[in-house]
């Protein structure tokens, strides 16, 4: 659902020289994940799913939203970012 309304308000907006974008964060340590690290074998089998064998750190999450608040991204529009180390690609 969201890929289809980031890609169909991107085309919307576009003539308004509004962007849309979608970050797609993977495992990412914060206290909502904090639980589950009290579980090794939670924790383990989530790693195992994972070809970098870590957790996201919220900045590599927040480095990418900063970069689609820049200029540098003026072109952008209608993409995902997926922040994940990799765990989709497989």
């Amino acid at each position: 659902g969201i890929i289809s309304v980031t890609q169909n308000l991107a085309v919307k907006w576009a003539k308004r020289n509004i962007r849309v974008n979608a970050v797609v964060p993977g495992v990412i340590d914060t206290p909502m994940t904090a639980l589950a690290q009290t579980f090794p074998e939670l924790i383990d089998a989530e790693l195992a799913r994972i070809p970098m064998g870590r957790v996201g750190k919220p900045a590599e999450i927040s480095h990418t939203i900063a970069f689609l608040c820049t200029e540098h991204s003026s072109y952008t529009s209608g993409a995902l970012f997926i922040v994940d180390g990799a765990s989709t690609s497989q």
